[in-house]
């Protein structure tokens, strides 16, 4: 900025010199206003070659595109700020007008999460998440972070985006889809820590949402159905002797084959608004999923 301004007061000058030498009578203050002029020009223009198409993510809630209602800006806030405090965990949401320079979602996505140097969720850790809409695309994007994928997988990021967010998009109600994916998101995220954070709700198991694959379950199955043919046909004192005992105590203790278990712990909301302390240099995986409406 201080080149261009030495290079507008020497063009200004030049001018006024210009004036001179062809022997104009006029007043002395006409090139200073000309050098006021061409200041002012670029000081106007400055902003507009220097715009950055990737905006500084400061908040739990950016909405640069102005169109998230004040409800469901204050709500997101609330539960993002929650889910922090219990398990350190961030998740981020962003609007734009467009992606424009970049051509794909994705690649832009990416590139948001990193913050300019400051990405979201802890160096090291990776643990944050970033939900970036962008309107004049029709596009939204759920990136993960490596420490997170175990629970945001890229099904559960694309069911989230397509099911739960895309047709309140379709509607014109953007804040109330990006509240829905992002209660949903810190949901998952709560249920995986083992915590239960007030106010948000555990979205419901559906199949893949853990990226258990299919085959895996099959076996489970078989070796459950071998066991109770074992026990009908004869081998008691096998079976007494496997069953008994200690035995796995995981169903009762809320492990499922899922791994996790579905609630436990204390978690609260607590520390809503002031500073947001969530961009520590975290990394994207890479993983996640979206929609278009």
């Amino acid at each position: 900025m201080e080149l261009t301004l030495r290079k507008a007061l020497v063009m200004a000058n030049g001018s006024g010199q210009m004036a001179s030498s062809s022997g104009s009578h006029q007043p002395s203050t006409i090139s200073h206003v000309s050098a006021l002029v061409v200041v002012a020009l670029v000081f106007a223009l400055a902003p507009l070659r220097a715009a950055d198409p990737l905006p500084e993510l400061t908040q739990p809630v950016n909405d640069f595109a102005r169109v998230i209602d004040p409800e469901s800006a204050r709500e997101m806030d609330r539960m993002i700020r929650a889910l922090q405090a219990a398990t350190g965990d961030v998740v981020v949401v962003a609007t734009v007008p467009t992606i424009e320079p970049f051509g794909d979602i994705v690649e832009y996505a990416v590139k948001l999460f990193e913050n300019h140097g400051r990405g979201i969720g802890q160096k090291g850790k990776n643990n944050g998440v970033l939900t970036v809409l962008a309107v004049k695309e029709r596009r939204v994007r759920v990136e993960v972070g490596y420490d997170l994928e175990q629970w945001i997988t890229d099904g559960f990021a694309g069911e989230t985006s397509r099911e739960h967010m895309a047709p309140e998009f379709r509607n014109g109600r953007y804040g109330a889809g990006l509240r829905a994916g992002t209660e949903r998101i810190i949901g998952r995220i709560a249920q995986g820590r083992n915590v239960t954070l007030e106010g948000v709700r555990v979205p419901r198991e559906t199949t893949g949402d853990r990226g258990m694959p299919v085959p895996v379950s099959i076996p489970f199955l078989i070796f459950i159905a071998i066991l109770i043919i074992s026990r009908i046909g004869g081998g008691g004192g096998r079976g007494r002797r496997f069953w008994g005992g200690g035995g796995w105590s995981g169903w009762s203790s809320g492990v499922g084959p899922f791994g996790g278990g579905w609630s436990g712990g204390a978690g609260g909301g607590g520390g809503f608004g002031g500073g947001f302390g969530g961009f520590g240099g975290g990394r994207s995986g890479g993983g996640g999923g979206g929609a278009s409406w």
